[in-house]
């Protein structure tokens, strides 16, 4: 099964992508998945004038290409003003729904206060089912992220371990009920 982990910060000193590395390194060490993180500040994808097309940069091609070829995709993102960052709401709109649909999307919000930016994982549930995919019903939700994790993905506190823990077993259980029905 390939799945896709979709980082969804590129501000400078961000923390929230290091909870998408922790949650990656954790689901091939404790599950066998080698998820791979898709680093959006790395893609450095322009802002979008036309969806995916045969002139399109190089960099949104080869995205397209790993998320069409993906049976599940995460989407990882910091609440900015209530919502997902647009850095992901950009990456999602250059390909259409077929790169999406009936693909099992799990939702992870990550924020630096209390609420574990549960609007942004909220936000992102509905972009889910605006792209014709199966949404998890769990959603991430990281509070507090300096306490959990670095900046690299070293994990800060263990305590957190479970949490991620229920998560991924949750959403590999969807992914895979999913990727199964699809081989027959």
């Amino acid at each position: 099964m390939k799945l896709i982990l979709l980082s969804g910060s590129v501000r400078d000193d961000r923390l929230s992508h290091g909870a998408v590395l922790y949650i990656a390194q954790r689901m091939k060490e404790q599950f066998s998945i080698d998820a791979e993180v898709i680093d959006l500040k790395e893609y450095a994808l322009p802002p979008l004038t036309n969806t995916l097309h045969d002139d399109s940069p190089e960099n949104v091609k080869k995205l397209g290409k790993i998320l069409d070829e993906a049976d599940g995709i995460l989407l990882a993102s910091p609440e900015y003003n209530g919502s997902f960052s647009s850095a992901l709401k950009n990456a999602i709109d250059f390909f259409p729904k077929s790169t999406y649909q009936k693909k099992p999307i799990g939702v992870i919000s990550i924020s630096a206060g209390p609420l574990g930016g549960i609007r942004a994982a909220q936000a992102m549930q509905l972009q889910v089912l605006a792209l014709m995919a199966y949404p998890i019903y769990r959603m991430m939700t990281i509070s507090n992220v300096q306490d959990q994790v670095d900046s690299e993905g070293v994990l800060l506190n263990p305590s957190f371990e479970g949490a991620v823990d229920i998560f991924i077993e949750e959403y590999l259980w969807l992914a895979e009920a999913i990727v199964d029905k699809k081989k027959k």
